[in-house]
């Protein structure tokens, strides 16, 4: 069992069941999301029945470094993405989702 996981976009679809499916297993959630595509709304029954944080930042905001290392995660799931249909040119996708990743898991 995991004890404590870090869930970057976990407010969108895939990352709502993972935070369910945490959530349901006792393990302790920080979701990180900037609720670009995602809902707060898919997260309310974990945060209702399990140890479920929320944040809303983006990947690359300053502050998250400090909550990553206060939540002390042991496992980091990274599903933040662009929706298919939200093509962005490779620069930017790099700048929006790796770049911040990389720093992330450096934090």
């Amino acid at each position: 069992m995991i004890g404590r996981a870090l869930v970057v976009g976990g407010a969108g679809f895939v990352g709502s069941h993972l935070v369910d499916r945490l959530a349901d297993e006792g393990t302790a959630v920080l979701v990180i999301d900037d609720l670009s595509t995602g809902h707060l709304d898919r997260l309310a029954e974990a945060r209702r029945v399990g140890k479920v944080q929320f944040h809303q930042m983006e990947m690359a905001a300053p502050q998250l470094a400090e909550a990553i290392t206060r939540f002390d995660p042991q496992t980091v799931f990274l599903l933040a993405a662009p929706l298919a249909g939200d093509a962005l040119p490779l620069r930017d996708s790099f700048e929006r989702y790796v770049d911040p990743a990389a720093g992330l898991l450096a934090a």
